[in-house]
């Protein structure tokens, strides 16, 4: 099994909606009320076409003998005032398919995750897991990421 990452072209972008739109999926079950489901394919294509190229943004694609199973989308801030970051890259999705899980394609995309993150010029990756999602927060542990903030929310009814 090889396994590789690469960076993403805007050719890539019809796949990366899809695996974007199965991870919106993934954190409905979560959590309904906090996440929305991407719906809007051409929208969902056209926005991670369009950060393909994006001077402050890196999309990765995970490859297994040269079929994608998944993606990570990285971006980088210089400042952050309202989270109170700078020189930080934010690991925004990271998914892959159920059967290239014990591959080592999610290990590669973290590891590539970094990389970029730094060739960005960040000093620090940071990324939001859904609180409900144990098997997340246990991979990325495992990978020397540790807890920083706790996101919580209220719902204000109509």
């Amino acid at each position: 099994m090889a396994v590789t990452v690469r960076r993403a072209t805007r050719e890539d972008a019809r796949i990366i909606a899809r695996f974007a739109i199965l991870l919106s999926e993934q954190h409905r079950d979560y959590d309904g009320e906090r996440f929305f489901a991407l719906n809007d394919v051409d929208g969902t294509e056209r926005f991670y076409g369009d950060q393909t190229d994006a001077a402050g943004a890196r999309i990765l694609i995970a490859e297994d003998n040269g079929r994608a199973v998944g993606f990570a989308y990285i971006q980088y801030e210089a400042v952050n005032y309202a989270d109170l970051l700078n020189s930080a890259a934010w690991l925004h999705d990271l998914y892959l398919e159920t059967s290239a899980r014990g591959t080592g394609a999610g290990r590669k995309l973290v590891e590539e995750s970094i990389k970029a993150a730094g060739e960005l010029g960040a000093n620090k990756l940071i990324l939001h897991v859904a609180a409900r999602n144990q098997l997340g927060q246990g991979f990325f542990e495992r990978y020397g990421f540790r807890t920083t903030m706790l996101e919580m929310m209220f719902t204000i009814d109509d």
